[in-house]
């Protein structure tokens, strides 16, 4: 499945659900909160994560022990970065390889 579907899934998703917040709405200056809302909520889902790894790392589980864990916390990421370049009308392939270019060009010198 391509970026683009799973962009597209998670759109028609969206639509057929709401609560305090229209799930599918674009985010433009009248409402803001919806961008604040979404990064909080991906930075909670990166806490989530960091939080495994931090427990992994001070030797509380072994990293085979929770790939589960982190493949789900990471798809949870996975899924707020996708809502945000749906409802900020962000095209996320474009923008990738426009950076992808920019980052060839600053790493050459680092290249053997």
């Amino acid at each position: 499945m391509t970026l683009k579907e799973l962009m597209k899934l998670q759109e028609e998703f969206d639509k057929k659900h709401t609560s305090k917040f229209n799930w599918n709405e674009k985010i433009n200056d009248n409402n803001i909160e919806m961008l604040e809302f979404l990064m909080i909520s991906l930075f909670g889902e990166i806490g989530e994560t960091a939080n495994l790894i931090k427990k992994s790392v001070r030797g509380d589980f072994k990293l085979e022990n929770i790939k589960e864990e982190l493949s789900e916390e990471i798809a949870d990421i996975f899924i707020y970065l996708m809502k945000l370049c749906i409802q900020l009308d962000i095209n996320l392939e474009e923008s990738y390889l426009i950076k992808l270019e920019k980052n060839i060009e600053r790493f050459k010198k680092y290249e053997h």
